[in-house]
């Protein structure tokens, strides 16, 4: 493969990060009943119990998008190729 720029044939090609993006899941009937609970045992507790209990959270996950980019080693010059 040859720079698009010089025409040297001194190229890498790697796989970089483009992007990404984060889904979030809700915590669902049971974390909801969770959390109900430990707010009304925080308000009996005068909010010792929230040092233990901690708050029902839903869950993340995130996705990657990549693509192949190709650097010149002599110039520098990079650009993505399918």
């Amino acid at each position: 493969m040859n720079c698009v720029a010089c025409g040297n044939d001194n190229v890498t090609i790697e796989m970089m990060q483009a992007g990404g993006r984060t889904r979030t899941h809700g915590t669902g009937l049971g974390g909801k009943t969770n959390n109900m609970a430990r707010g009304m045992t925080a308000v009996s507790t005068l909010g010792m119990s929230n040092l233990v209990w901690k708050k029902s959270k839903g869950t993340e996950k995130m996705k990657y998008k990549n693509q192949k980019v190709a650097l010149c080693q002599t110039c520098g010059h990079d650009w993505s190729i399918r």
